[in-house]
């Protein structure tokens, strides 16, 4: 997946995306200590994770596991075939031009599928990734429902019913100038939120985020 940014909301969609293109949740993930999963890192495995992304790993029943720091060797062979097939991809990615992020994101999707049957399994290598997929399928967790992957802000409606996000003014409803409101943040839109109830919604469009109806 291609994004804009690189944050928790997108963290989690591209969590979701992972688990559903395999159809089904592996009992363990392998990290590194990045930002957005781990608030503070301790001496060997102890981490303090993030709460929202310890969130996320409870809803999908799966457990994380963070890396030492410096030990490259604990996932090195996934994440070499990884780099080196992701190069690939991006160099025939830059030889054309894309109408939309979404028109390029079905491409990166449909790719990454047809590299799973191009690509030798790194410990059978007789056997292609799609192989042993299928093989992998049956002992995957079932996908729940979408785990509600937003960033949650605080945010004041000015008195001429604005709020700002990211340097950007949007207008909202009249009836809630000079009150404190949610904003909810998903990769592909914003929710503003009065007392738990969503009031109004933007969507994102190749340009960033379209004003508030």
């Amino acid at each position: 997946m291609a994004y804009f940014t690189q944050s928790h909301e997108m963290l989690f969609d591209t969590h979701a995306r992972s688990f559903q293109a395999p159809g089904g949740v592996p009992k363990r993930g392998i990290y590194d200590s990045m930002k957005t999963a781990v608030d503070k890192v301790g001496p060997g495995k102890q981490r303090a994770v993030n709460a929202r992304f310890q969130a996320m790993c409870s809803h999908y029943l799966f457990e994380p596991e963070f890396c030492n720091r410096a030990s490259g060797w604990e996932k090195g062979i996934v994440e070499k075939n990884v780099q080196d097939r992701r190069r690939h991809v991006w160099r025939e990615a830059l030889e054309r031009r894309w109408s939309s992020l979404v028109e390029l994101n079905e491409w990166l999707a449909e790719t990454c599928k047809q590299t799973w049957s191009q690509t030798s399994h790194p410990e059978w290598r007789q056997l292609t990734v799609a192989d042993v997929l299928q093989d992998e399928q049956a002992r995957l967790m079932p996908c729940p429902r979408l785990f509600d992957g937003y960033v949650e802000l605080p945010v004041w409606v000015s008195h001429t019913g604005l709020i700002h996000f990211q340097k950007n003014r949007y207008s909202v409803p009249t009836q809630y100038v000079n009150q404190a409101l949610s904003l909810r943040v998903y990769p592909e839109r914003l929710l503003l939120v009065a007392d738990s109830a969503v009031v109004d919604m933007v969507i994102l469009d190749e340009l960033g985020y379209l004003p508030f109806s």
